[in-house]
């Protein structure tokens, strides 16, 4: 090893003994035997177990593609819908980003119309008048609460009986137990294709809301070129922790291809369900408090601070983390690279798990001390600009 190595492992061995935890130490992946040459290389994708292709698929079964066909193959083990990556995954996530597009545009400004009827019992015609971007965000608050509701009641279903949720069966040790040679279940290929398609469209979405982008004709005044001919600026709907979001759902985004190609779908699928879950509680207290239902609201927001810190601040670090460390440098040695890409956006999440834990904090302390029940969020920065430019004009 070099002396820089060394000296790294010699500063892990300390930090960990100073934090009582000398042996976890042992745990870390760059303590692997001949880690100098193993830590920073893994062996090419081309070279884990080949998965079944539609082309594949019907060629081996001498079949011609149908719609049956191509239901048929969403039934086989280990196909390419198993790599969202690959060319029979992107066709379909594809079709599922435009179905969920097609959905939200359907049903939206129904529950937009609902949320309108609601508030002007709550809060008033003028307030409904002043605050059409509000109702914007409460029809996809609906449709947020719809979705994580029935995913996450599927994934509980779903994964209920994986071995690698119960510790008594082998817990996180079978998570990277006979990488990359597991089978990839249709349920985990199908889970793993709708959860890519929500957060890819999620993200559209984050950006149609959150920015503006017009086109002007750089010609149109006498100084040539003298304005651009791309505008881009903030939309009246935009979000107040527009960058905090942007950059949750790029890195959820990369997770999600990135643990899908890598064969990661088991310690992956285990994050989406922790999500999911404490994602429904987030949803209910934003509408709770839309409709200024005080008691809803105090009991959504106490559940959500409750399922927040056990899902996102213990679970995700603490066993989903600290299983990756303890497990993947045994039974990954070859592909510690790719695991530690994987490590490092799991930390990055749960670091913005904890800022947004400590604006819930902020929340609560603002919900006893002084009865107030804003969404910290939701800054106003978009709205107020909005109800600004109305005035001026």
């Amino acid at each position: 090893m070099t002396t820089m190595n060394t000296n790294i492992i010699t500063a892990a061995k300390s930090i960990c003994g100073v934090l009582g935890r000398p042996k976890f130490c042992d745990s870390l992946p760059f303590v692997i035997e001949n880690a100098e040459s193993s830590f920073w290389s893994s062996r090419p994708l081309s070279s884990f177990p080949k998965l079944t292709t539609y082309a594949d698929f019907l060629a081996k079964n001498n079949k011609s593609s149908s719609f049956a066909t191509i239901l048929e193959f969403t039934r086989v083990p280990s196909s390419s819908l198993g790599s969202v990556a690959s060319y029979d995954s992107i066709v379909v996530l594809g079709c599922l980003v435009l179905l969920v597009r097609c959905l939200k545009a359907f049903i939206i400004p129904w529950f937009c119309k609902t949320g309108e009827t609601m508030g002007r019992r709550t809060h008033g015609g003028e307030w409904v008048r002043k605050n059409e971007e509000k109702l914007i965000k409460f029809g996809e608050y609906v449709f947020r609460l719809l979705y994580h509701s029935s995913v996450a009641m599927v994934g509980l279903w779903y994964f209920k009986d994986k071995p690698w949720w119960d510790e008594g069966k082998g817990g996180m040790l079978l998570v990277f137990k006979g990488y990359p040679n597991h089978t990839i279940d249709p349920g985990m290929a199908l889970y793993y294709l709708l959860q890519c398609a929500y957060n890819i469209e999620a993200m559209i979405s984050l950006l149609e809301l959150s920015v503006t982008v017009s086109f002007e004709n750089p010609f149109a005044t006498k100084k040539l070129l003298s304005q651009r001919p791309l505008k881009i600026g903030w939309s009246p709907t935009r979000r107040g922790d527009f960058t905090e979001m942007l950059v949750h759902h790029v890195i959820t985004n990369l997770l999600v291809v990135g643990s899908s190609v890598c064969r990661f779908t088991r310690v992956g699928s285990m994050v989406f369900l922790i999500h999911d879950v404490s994602d429904v509680p987030v949803d209910l207290s934003k509408l709770a408090n839309f409709m200024k239902w005080k008691i809803a609201t105090v009991i959504c927001f106490l559940l959500l601070m409750a399922v927040w810190a056990v899902t996102r601040l213990w679970i995700l670090p603490f066993v989903i983390i600290k299983g990756t460390f303890e497990h993947s440098p045994i039974l990954c040695k070859t592909d510690q690279a790719l695991v530690s890409i994987f490590q490092a956006l799991l930390v990055v999440i749960t670091c913005l798990h904890a800022f947004w834990f400590v604006i819930l904090i902020r929340m609560g302390y603002r919900l006893v001390a002084k009865g107030e029940r804003h969404d910290l969020t939701e800054h106003k920065q978009g709205e107020d600009q909005h109800l600004a430019h109305k005035k001026l004009t």
